[in-house]
Parts: structure tokens; sequence; C-alpha cells
């Protein structure tokens, strides 16, 4: 989620420097506001951690 979604670009830049291993998907919307003001983006994650074999 952004503020502004014109700054998409460097969302999933950053995105991808932290997520490049795993590729997932990811959706940008734009927002009114966060709880903070000072937030620009926010990033929801689930994640599955298997067993490794």
């Amino acid at each position: 989620m952004l503020t502004d979604i014109t700054r998409w670009r460097e969302a999933a830049a950053v995105h991808g420097q932290y997520f490049s291993d795993i590729r997932p998907a990811a959706t940008f919307v734009e927002v009114s506001g966060f709880i903070d003001p000072r937030w620009l983006v926010e990033t929801e994650v689930d994640a599955i951690i298997g067993a490794h074999h």
C-alpha cells in the first residue's frame, strides 16, 4: 500500500531487493494515509515455512 501511487517503481525496486529469491506476487494500491502520517508504504506478508529435506 502506498500513499503516492506514482512512486510504485521505487516500491517495486525495494520489494525486489528483499524478495528477489522467492519472487512473490505483489499488488500496489494507493491509500489516503496510515496511522502515522510519516509512513509512505506498508507491506503485508504471509509466509509458510516448510520442512527442509
